[in-house]
């Protein structure tokens, strides 16, 4: 466990070097060689934490592909009280088994989350919406899988 400390925190400094230089392109370099797990320990610590107390973090370290629609941090802060088995369903339902880059969400489609629940898709000339949340346009690609930004919660 100390080594896998040991490495995230050099990747961490790697990452914040790279993003002071101001290349996104290498810090995603950086991002492409971490797994989903490791990417929201140093990005995003809420839903990490969230993660960890839903008990999907050996689903998200596997070799995947997962596509996370991930609410924003405020969101998830809220979410902090759930159960354990309330707060899996949640963010299971955040979760696509597969990749998925923004062109691959196809107008009118409806897609299974890992919670078995279904999302619906619509497009927009300049943005998609996931049930009605905008996702963002700077996707992080990780080693098994991709995190996009929502602008908020799914309804589940």
């Amino acid at each position: 466990m100390r080594g896998l400390h040991h490495r995230l925190y050099i990747e961490f400094t790697v990452l914040a070097l790279l993003l002071a230089l101001g290349s996104p392109a290498q810090a995603q370099d950086v991002a492409a060689r971490m797994n989903m797990i490791e990417y929201m320990v140093q990005e995003r610590p809420v839903l990490a934490n969230l993660i960890t107390k839903a008990g999907l973090t050996p689903i998200l370290s596997d070799a995947g592909p997962y596509t996370i629609l991930a609410p924003p941090e405020a969101e998830l802060k809220k979410l902090k009280d759930l159960p354990a088995v309330r707060l899996r369903a949640v963010l299971s339902g955040h979760i696509l088994q597969g990749l998925y880059q923004e062109k691959d969400f196809k107008d009118g489609a409806t897609i299974q989350t890992l919670a078995h629940t279904n999302i619906r898709v619509c497009r927009k000339k300049d943005y998609t919406l996931i049930d009605g949340m905008q996702i963002g346009h700077e996707p992080v690609e990780v080693k098994n899988g991709i995190l996009h930004s929502l602008s908020g919660k799914l309804n589940l």
